[in-house]
């Protein structure tokens, strides 16, 4: 009798600690509401249409208009690409097969660059980028022979003289990464140059 009389409260305390340790879990074995579960935290929010780098901290992150405007950039850089396949494929020779040539290693070095710091390929900028330089190439696809020669070395005049206002006006002024920033000042460097080299040619001072 005693010993029943001793074991009874050491059960009941027993029971007790039971009941209260489970009373943290629900009837699904879930944590209770009143416990915070931090085992994962959200993401900080982004504004719209930026983009991280998973390399980077959040401070990090390309702006809309930055990401608008290397997207443009690499419209640029698809368009001249193309151009330049589109003039082998006319069967330019010399001087113009040359600079096609020179357009197509150096415009794709450039996208891959460009690709590299988070560009919005599809910002209504872009866009309007890639559709002019599909109407371009459209045009000059109608020509051949000689015909083609002179207007694919005017258009490249044309399009590098546009593409170096671009720069100036208005992407380089929405860098806000310094990398960002002198990317787009070596590009405007190079697009300088090969300007003056489509403009040899149009004057036929570099041969055709």
């Amino acid at each position: 009798m005693n010993i029943k009389r001793i074991a009874t409260p050491a059960l009941l305390a027993l029971a007790i600690a039971g009941l209260a340790a489970c009373g943290d879990r629900n009837r699904d074995g879930e944590m209770d509401a009143g416990v915070p579960d931090t085992s994962a935290a959200d993401p900080a929010a982004q504004p719209p249409g930026a983009t991280v780098d998973p390399a980077m901290g959040d401070d990090q992150a390309t702006s809309p208009a930055e990401a608008s405007a290397l997207g443009v950039l690499n419209a640029i850089n698809e368009h001249e690409i193309a151009a330049g396949e589109q003039a082998l494929a006319k069967g330019v020779t010399g001087a113009t097969a040359d600079y096609a040539r020179l357009m197509i290693d150096q415009h794709t070095q450039n996208r891959t660059q460009t690709s590299a710091l988070g560009p919005d390929e599809q910002s209504q900028d872009a866009q309007a980028q890639r559709q002019k330089g599909e109407q371009e190439r459209d045009t000059l696809d109608d020509l051949d022979g000689e015909a083609y020669r002179k207007a694919y070395v005017d258009a490249m005049v044309k399009g590098h003289t546009e593409a170096l206002e671009a720069l100036d006006q208005k992407l380089i002024p929405a860098a806000e990464r310094e990398e960002v920033r002198q990317h787009l000042s070596l590009t405007r460097d190079h697009v300088a140059q090969h300007l003056e080299q489509a403009r040899a040619l149009q004057s036929g001072t570099a041969g055709q």
